[in-house]
């Protein structure tokens, strides 16, 4: 892969080798606060450390790769790309990482680990478009200080204690599906309910509704680019004058919300918001995602656009998430100082003697 063509991609200013190797073996916060705060401006990096966290940040593993990617001259710029890859039972998570080996960078060291000697010449990375690229309007949002949040664990307990969930039945595997490839403009259809309760499933002790039982072979439409590992060396001019480019493609509804609910699971809120909006897009009644975009939302301090989506959620086709979009509509409007429809709310909630009646006495004394 000629890997000058991914400048434009990912950026000029990305993680360093240097970066995870001061992350890890660094006691002073100041410097490991500063990483901190590079990877955050880009959920590619962060996804990254993520992996790198799993490898102990040993950029000692890269040695392989040194070799087989490194160009002659110890003068000019090193671009690789890194695997943080991570084993633990049957499951393996794996981390991709462009970054930058600058001229005065120490001898790589011999192999420490062999767990990337399977990213050979004809490695291929699919990359989301949400996973890439964040819109402007939301990477100026900022996040709420937690103690104003609703954060995920606080979702998980809560259901955990309405529904006595047993934790063997809250995280399902979905086996990984292609995505197709997009030959047609028509929306996916949707069969028309039965019931105003649906079906529901839980990913990461979280509830959802099962839309696999509502929909015919429910996708969303999202873009993707797919990336080679052959060697800079090895190109011959007409790869070299190929550009990756983003593809239309329809990845399964079960597999993009499972990665989706990860990813919210770990409080990273924009990147959550992003692909609960790429699925509003296909879908824009969608009941998960308007509910944990509301979330995202509220998290974001963005009160307005929140009530917005729990009110979708509670004027949509199931009930499942009305009493939850109306707790969590109360507590927009009192976090925006909205006290009056605060208040309001909070003694319809009370009055109607569901599973929020205590906390929305308690707000109303």
């Amino acid at each position: 892969m000629n890997l000058n063509r991914l400048n434009n991609i990912f950026g000029s200013n990305r993680l360093e080798r240097k970066d995870v190797q001061t992350y890890g073996q660094s006691a002073d916060e100041s410097a490991r606060n500063a990483i901190e705060q590079k990877t955050a401006s880009s959920s590619f990096e962060s996804d990254a450390m993520e992996g790198w966290d799993k490898l102990s940040y040993d950029t000692g593993v890269m040695s392989n790769l040194d070799k087989k990617f490194g160009p002659s001259s110890s003068a000019s710029f090193f671009k690789v790309v890194g695997a943080a890859t991570a084993i633990v039972g049957v499951s393996t998570l794996v981390y991709f990482v462009f970054f930058n080996q600058r001229a005065n960078t120490e001898p790589a060291e011999a192999p420490q680990k062999e767990t990337l000697t399977t990213l050979l010449e004809d490695q291929e990375i699919t990359i989301e478009e949400t996973d890439m690229m964040m819109p402007e309007p939301i990477e100026q949002m900022v996040v709420v200080p937690i103690a104003k949040q609703m954060e995920p664990k606080e979702i998980i307990e809560e259901y955990k204690e309405r529904f006595e969930l047993k934790e063997e039945t809250t995280d399902i595997e979905i086996e990984p599906i292609a995505p197709i490839e997009i030959t047609h403009n028509n929306p996916t259809p949707e069969i028309a309910r039965d019931q105003k309760e649906a079906k529901e499933i839980y990913l990461f002790s979280m509830k959802l509704i099962d839309y696999t039982k509502y929909r015919s072979k429910p996708a969303v439409k999202t873009k993707q680019m797919t990336l080679t590992g052959t060697p800079a060396n090895k190109e011959d001019k007409e790869s070299e004058d190929l550009e990756p480019v983003w593809k239309d493609v329809d990845v399964p509804y079960m597999e993009y919300i499972k990665k989706t609910m990860r990813t919210f699971e770990r409080s990273r809120f924009k990147k959550s918001l992003i692909r609960l909006e790429t699925i509003l897009a296909t879908y824009p009644d969608d009941v998960n995602a308007n509910f944990y975009a509301g979330i995202c939302l509220y998290n974001l301090g963005e009160y307005s656009s929140a009530i917005s989506h729990f009110d979708n959620c509670i004027n949509g086709k199931f009930s499942n998430f009305d009493e939850e979009a109306q707790w969590m509509k109360a507590e927009s409007y009192r976090a925006s100082g909205n006290v009056s429809k605060a208040k309001n709310l909070y003694s319809q909630i009370a009055n109607a003697g569901g599973y929020y009646k205590k906390q929305a006495l308690e707000r109303l004394k």
